[in-house]
């Protein structure tokens, strides 16, 4: 049975003879009054105290499930992050590399094409230059044929013919009895007719000789190009 600090203090005894002493009963509860109600308010302030504890528990509770959450949802943030950064940086490689190759080949493509133009051209120059040189020195030889000096030297003069360019002519084409006399326009007709058959033969020769340069020219190049 509960009893207040007020009942205690006011609390009545039957009397009875060789009983207590009043005053000290009365002081004594008195007393245990004031402690019944001290103990009282402090349990009054002890539950106040824990009653702002479990307020503060249950907010740090709160602050530490959000923190927690908060990290927990930067955690899967910075992995989602880290995911989408490394798959969008495979990417990046992969297309970079795959660019890398296509500007490699095509550079690849165009050196091997220019390699080729530039071989077909220098093939060129030297059958240019091979012929060049052949044309060249088949006009020097040309050049160098004594027919040119023979047709330099040669006086087509009809009145300053000697005996000795006469002999050339056939003995049908000389007439006996004008042996001093200055030789007809058929006489010199005919030896300008083997003046030019004289040069058409060097000339056939020259041809001749240059075409079989030629080809002997196309042959080794054939033979170093194989």
């Amino acid at each position: 049975m509960a009893f207040t600090p007020n009942e205690i203090r006011n609390k009545e005894f039957t009397r009875v003879k060789n009983g207590l002493e009043p005053a000290e009963v009365s002081d004594f509860l008195t007393q245990l009054s004031n402690e019944i109600e001290r103990l009282k308010e402090e349990k009054k302030q002890l539950e106040k105290v824990l009653e702002e504890r479990d307020t503060n528990i249950k907010s740090y509770q709160d602050v530490h499930q959000s923190v927690s959450d908060a990290l927990i949802q930067a955690q899967q943030a910075g992995e989602q992050t880290k995911i989408a950064a490394t798959k969008e940086s495979e990417a990046i490689i992969s297309k970079a590399k795959a660019q890398a190759d296509v500007i490699v080949n095509d550079a690849i493509e165009k050196a091997r094409h220019l390699s080729f133009q530039t071989e077909d051209m220098k093939r060129q120059s030297k059958i240019f230059r091979s012929r060049f040189r052949m044309l060249v020195e088949a006009q020097l030889d040309l050049l160098k044929n004594d027919d040119w000096d023979y047709l330099l030297n040669y006086d087509f003069d009809a009145e300053q013919v000697t005996q000795e360019n006469i002999q050339h002519l056939n003995p049908q084409d000389v007439n006996p009895n004008a042996n001093n006399e200055t030789p007809t326009d058929e006489t010199t007709e005919t030896l300008s007719n083997e003046e030019n058959q004289s040069i058409n033969s060097n000339e056939t020769t020259n041809t001749n000789k240059s075409t079989s340069e030629n080809k002997d020219v196309s042959s080794s190049e054939s033979s170093s190009n194989k």
